[in-house]
């Protein structure tokens, strides 16, 4: 009797195993484009960042910053208190957010270089009984950071050649030399550049090259070097995207104008996997293996970390980011007109997930 229930439930695993489908892969036919939606902004540089939780987009202004939803008479304008540059903004979270100053350092009459005095400053959003959201005055975390960044409960900043890390209680702490740090959000993580690619460099010197190292860390203890590498973004699976500058920029041009490729390093001892040829900028989706990215032309691109497809989206685009989950992709285009101005384009997916 034994024999025969043992066998029995053979047959069923068996017949369980045999009907299991392999998980689908996601491909360009995914990304349904539903609508499209977006705001006209006041500023060249506009550094669009999606809250962490919501659709809301918070952005720099002409004198300060804007809350955009969507919809008419949804973006609120608000000027920054106490002069305050509102350079970098990066969400903290649903209801606070991060700010430094619009350069790494400045040469003074004298010729010295020195950082700038504006440091990091954090908003925190309070509702009033309307339903609009109130900032307070932005309150100073340091008198020192350049582009900031979230690392798990703590802040990345760079001043100089150098790295810090800001605890919740205000505490600064060294992390070491580099440049352009970029965490992990939720993670032990870390990548930075080993020199000043996108700034004058005042540190390293005699350079024969302006590309420079990608250093990633992947915890204490291991990391990988990608040479000619710069953009590292942390996927969700903990992967790291990046952009490999195949030559040297040519003078005058901007700095993918000597050719780039994305690749992708799934984990510290893997293989860098080709991603996109002739693309840069890449911003992974939040819950499946594929970017949006730049392309040679400028136009705005959907690709597989696997190289198995490339979807154009629209004939242009920059600094592309995805919504908290995944189904809203965001652009900057550039404004007929006006080159201090940019335009937020906004592409809603009907269904862009084969994740369970």
């Amino acid at each position: 009797m034994r024999t025969s229930t043992f066998c029995a439930a053979l047959i069923v695993l068996g017949l369980v195993s045999g009907c299991a489908q392999p998980p689908r892969v996601i491909t360009a036919d995914d990304f349904q484009l539903l609508r499209s939606y977006g705001w006209d902004t006041t500023v060249a540089e506009p550094q669009a960042t999606w809250n962490p939780d919501t659709y809301q987009v918070l952005a720099r202004s002409s004198g300060g910053f804007v809350l955009l939803d969507e919809g008419s008479g949804k973006q609120q304008y608000f000027a920054s208190r106490g002069k305050h540059e509102t350079s970098f903004p990066v969400w903290v979270s649903a209801r606070q957010f991060v700010f430094g100053p619009k350069e790494n350092v400045i040469t003074t009459i004298d010729g010295r270089v020195v950082p700038t005095s504006e440091g990091l400053s954090v908003v925190t959003l309070q509702e009033t009984f309307t339903g609009k959201d109130a900032p307070t005055p932005p309150k100073s975390l340091t008198t020192y950071g350049y582009r900031p960044k979230v690392w798990g409960r703590n802040i990345v900043a760079a001043s100089e050649d150098r790295i810090y890390v800001v605890d919740p209680f205000g505490t600064i702490a060294e992390f070491g030399p580099g440049f352009l740090p970029e965490p992990q959000r939720k993670g032990e993580g870390i990548a930075w550049q080993d020199r000043p690619v996108f700034e004058t460099d005042h540190w390293i010197g005699n350079a024969a090259t302006k590309r420079g190292n990608l250093i990633i860390r992947w915890r204490s203890g291991v990391t990988t070097t990608m040479p000619n590498s710069v953009e590292a973004r942390w996927t969700s699976s903990g992967g790291v995207l990046c952009t490999v500058m195949r030559g040297e920029p040519v003078p005058g041009q901007p700095w993918w104008s000597g050719g780039t490729d994305i690749y992708y390093l799934a984990h510290a001892k893997a293989t860098p996997m080709l991603v996109a040829v002739d693309a840069r900028s890449a911003a992974p989706h939040p819950k499946e293996p594929v970017c949006a990215a730049i392309g040679k032309s400028g136009a705005l691109i959907i690709c597989g970390y696997d190289g198995s497809f490339r979807h154009q989206v629209a004939p242009m685009g920059e600094a592309p980011a995805w919504s908290y989950d995944g189904r809203r992709l965001m652009a900057e285009e550039s404004t007929e007109g006006r080159a201090d101005a940019r335009y937020l384009h906004v592409y809603v997916f009907k269904s862009v997930s084969v994740t369970p």
